[in-house]
């Protein structure tokens, strides 16, 4: 399965994720913060108004001016620098009592009388006041003050204003300025996210989540389906993993997942792997039933420190079983030791017949059965070359013929010993367990007569095979199975011999087909073919 790139969907989610996040805080807090800032701002604003313009109703030349009756030209200097040093004053109106103008920023309206109607709430009594007054020259926002002498008498007032365009500018400088702290929180929440998706991808071997979750589940499922049990433990001994085939071996019941061992598997001993940080090989394990198990216990270990252990479990029975059943050396066996009780049947018969000084019937018996034996090895001799094959014919006769069962080869038949198309292990697979399993079938049956055929033909590129018996057949919806691993009609437990016949064929690029009807029999027909050797090859 292939890595994602730098540019994966991990990295992306975790992106739009933070950056979501971080621009909703943002805008939550912004938009707070925002709000407070101008409203401290504009609060900071009237007060440095109202501050200035007391402090400028309070400077003499104000005053002197208006007890004098007339604007001085220390006045229309001070005001006019006021307005030019003192950002937060755009407008500054100086007024005698009667409401006559001594100083305005536009000194052509020196002499006017001031229309708006803040200065008439100053001159009607309201010493000190905050006006949206619009009259002085479209001013936002204005602060009012009076004007009195030493005596306390009142000559008049003073106005100060801040025009929209100012206002704008405050505004506009504090939206710059949380921008850019926006921009910076932003920034920084980017590096972070792409820190934290690398971070999350290394402790993921670089696998996107979904693509480790879906390997993840694969594995398992391939550990669930091994015939290889499997039981890990963690340093602190408790179950991590355990599959089928292990809770099989083991007798575990239920989900021992995240159990101690002890508790789990009572009899294992692999904590004690976790003590000794040694590996143990082919430790053989007291199991139930027929069973011989062999275990292997190793530590595991990360970044070299020991994290826990696993147990592969092997059932040796088993491999021992297929073993023989693949090299024939089980048939072998068999078709000798039937040979043998047969021999030793025909021994007493002939003791029979001497005890019972019948020494003619005892001629007579041992002339008929060397006559059928040797007609029967005859054909197996002459035909078959290769010695291994003849002798399972051999034997697989002699079993046959003690379960009354007549098994015969085909006259017409014919194996060389150069073992052309098959080696010898093979050729004794595919006849033993067909022919093992026409006895069987024929053994079940009351039917006669009981006969298996077995028939050979080998040519240069081509091979085939037929074991036919008059057994009691199968229907069609049993043909379909038959070669299923564990299927079988007869007793539990078996149903791998035509499984492993069916293995090999495939192995070996053979045809093999399947012809059986109930009450009169079956056939199967194996055939194999070489292909023809390319220009200067010879087949090996």
């Amino acid at each position: 399965m292939p890595k994602a790139n730098n540019s994966s969907a991990l990295k992306k989610e975790i992106l739009s994720v933070n950056l979501l996040l971080i621009g909703l805080t943002l805008l939550l807090t912004l938009a707070s913060t925002l709000w407070l800032t101008l409203r401290q701002s504009q609060q900071a604003l009237e007060n440095n108004l109202m501050n200035s313009a007391q402090v400028i109703a309070r400077t003499p030349e104000v005053a002197g001016s208006l007890a004098a009756g007339q604007p001085s030209s220390r006045l229309l200097e001070f005001l006019d620098e006021s307005i030019r040093q003192v950002s937060d004053i755009d407008v500054i109106v100086v007024a005698d009592a009667a409401g006559v103008q001594y100083y305005y920023p536009d000194h052509r309206h020196i002499g006017s009388v001031y229309a708006g109607a803040g200065g008439r709430r100053v001159l009607e009594g309201e010493p000190s006041f905050l006006s949206d007054d619009e009259d002085i020259e479209g001013a936002e926002r204005c602060a009012f003050t009076e004007v009195r002498d030493s005596q306390g008498r009142l000559l008049g007032f003073v106005a100060v204003g801040i025009y929209m365009r100012s206002l704008s500018i405050i505004i506009l400088r504090t939206l710059v300025r949380f921008f850019l702290i926006a921009a910076a929180v932003f920034g920084l929440g980017f590096l972070l996210s792409r820190k934290l998706s690398d971070k999350i991808k290394n402790s993921l071997l670089g696998y996107e989540p979904e693509a480790f979750l879906q390997l993840f589940y694969q594995r398992e499922d391939i550990l669930e389906a091994l015939e290889e049990g499997i039981l890990a433990i963690d340093s602190n001994a408790v179950v991590v993993f355990v599959n089928r085939a292990a809770r099989e071996m083991l007798s575990i019941k239920g989900n021992a997942v995240g159990k101690p061992l002890s508790q789990a598997a009572p009899r294992s001993v692999l904590d004690r792997i976790l003590r000794t940080a040694k590996p143990e090989y082919n430790v053989k394990l007291n199991s139930s039933g027929q069973r011989e198990i062999l275990a292997n216990r190793m530590p595991i270990y990360r970044d070299k420190k020991l994290i826990g252990a696993v147990a592969i479990f092997r059932n040796r029975t088993e491999m021992a079983r297929l073993a023989e059943d693949l090299t024939g050396v089980q048939h072998m066996v068999e078709a000798m030791r039937a040979y043998t009780h047969e021999f030793m049947n025909k021994l007493h018969v002939i003791l029979g017949f001497l005890q019972l000084h019948q020494p003619e019937r005892a001629e007579e018996y041992i002339l008929e059965i060397t006559r059928v034996q040797q007609q029967a090895i005859s054909v197996i001799m002459r035909c078959i070359q290769d010695p291994s094959v003849a002798a399972l014919l051999v034997g697989k006769t002699s079993r046959a013929a003690e379960l009354g069962i007549q098994l015969k080869l085909d006259g017409a038949s014919n194996l060389s010993a150069e073992q052309l198309l098959l080696p010898s292990n093979v050729y004794i697979t595919i006849l033993g367990n067909l022919i093992e399993n026409s006895i069987e079938a024929l053994n079940q049956t009351p039917r006669t007569p009981k006969s298996i055929l077995v028939s050979i033909r080998e040519e240069a590129r081509r091979l085939f095979i037929c074991v036919e018996d008059t057994g009691a057949g199968m229907y069609p919806g049993t043909v379909r199975y038959i070669f299923q691993q564990g299927f079988s009609t007869k007793a539990s437990g078996r149903g791998s011999g035509l499984a492993l016949v069916k293995e090999v064929v495939d192995i070996y690029q053979g045809d093999l087909r399947v012809e059986s009807q109930p009450g009169v029999g079956t056939s199967f027909f194996i055939t194999f073919s070489s292909p023809l050797p390319e220009s200067g090859n010879q087949r090996s």
